[in-house]
């Protein structure tokens, strides 16, 4: 049902629901000076259908939220990545999610 962090999570959409684009997504995050990616995928495709880069958040477990239009949606399931970094790698934190297409 996702991932189990406690300092970043993606909690919009629900685990598993149907979704179509734009997709509203969310969640909570702690940490300092933070920037967020959203992407979407789907397996058969190598890269994002969809992305949503930059969102400024930080703070002690502040909600986050970003609206990511993606095309291209073939498979059944999508997965939903949200990730933060820039301070040591591009990614230091992950959070996903998998829902429907509709």
């Amino acid at each position: 049902m996702g991932t189990d962090d406690t300092t970043f999570s993606l909690t919009t959409p629900a685990y598993g629901s149907v979704v179509r684009s734009p997709v509203r997504t969310g969640g909570r995050i702690s940490g300092v000076d933070e920037s967020i990616r959203v992407d979407v995928r789907q397996p058969s495709s190598t890269a994002p259908i969809g992305t949503s880069c930059c969102i400024p958040a930080g703070g002690s477990a502040q909600p986050w939220n970003a609206t990511v239009s993606f095309t291209g949606a073939r498979d059944p399931v999508l997965t939903i990545v949200a990730s933060t970094g820039g301070h040591i790698s591009d990614v230091e934190r992950f959070t996903v999610t998998a829902v429907r297409t509709g």
